[in-house]
């Protein structure tokens, strides 16, 4: 039987994510369907490339999508929208 990896802080984060409104508002910034924390899910999981959310804290390359196409451009965005 195979145990699953469990999800550690990338996991973790992934997942606050996938509730904010403003990770929702920056996914539809990029012409991403947003409406739910299920479409951010989704978007996280295609975007790196993985099966679950918690491989992002077990497989290096998935991290480094995570960190390229998600939490960069999300920090950018947000940094933007604060001094707006």
């Amino acid at each position: 039987m195979m145990t699953r990896a469990k999800g550690g802080p990338l996991a973790r984060l992934a997942g606050l994510w996938a509730n904010e409104p403003a990770f929702l508002e920056w996914m539809r910034s990029t012409n991403q369907p947003a409406n739910t924390p299920q479409d951010a899910a989704e978007f996280i999981r295609a975007r790196c490339c993985v099966e679950s959310r918690a491989q992002l804290d077990h497989d290096a390359e998935a991290k480094a999508r995570f960190e390229r196409y998600v939490r960069g451009p999300y920090a950018k965005y947000r940094a933007a929208a604060t001094h707006a």
